[in-house]
């Protein structure tokens, strides 16, 4: 009697597949509160990945309903999908216009950080 079950090749690269696209955005999150920058990535583009996540997770959740099993790469699309929550999040809240640092603010203005985000010379 083996006490494992058989081996699911495809839910096993699914798995793989989800945790190596899953170790990217805690990364992304980690650097953009480090640098307060929310550059790299746009809102659309995160929108379309977490679209993705959700619908990956709510497929899991269908066949469930169907009567299998909840397969165990259902975690994986919900952390990824928090993890691309959080970055969503994040690009929101450090592009916000008036957030200290953030080019066209008044404290960016008053000190001439908002022309070298712009790329040119303050002054």
């Amino acid at each position: 009697m083996n006490p494992l079950p058989p081996l699911d090749l495809p839910l096993l690269l699914e798995g793989t597949m989800l945790a190596c696209f899953g170790l990217a955005w805690p990364l992304a999150n980690l650097r953009m509160l480090r640098t307060r920058r929310p550059e790299g990535k746009g809102l659309g583009f995160t929108l379309v990945v977490l679209c993705g996540y959700l619908a990956g997770a709510s497929a899991k959740l269908l066949l469930t309903a169907a009567g299998a099993a909840l397969a165990p790469v259902f975690w994986l699309y919900l952390l990824n999908a928090g993890s691309v929550g959080l970055n969503l999040f994040l690009q929101w809240h450090l592009a916000r216009p008036g957030r200290a640092g953030q080019p066209g603010s008044p404290a960016a203005v008053a000190d001439g950080t908002a022309s070298r985000h712009r790329g040119r010379p303050a002054g």
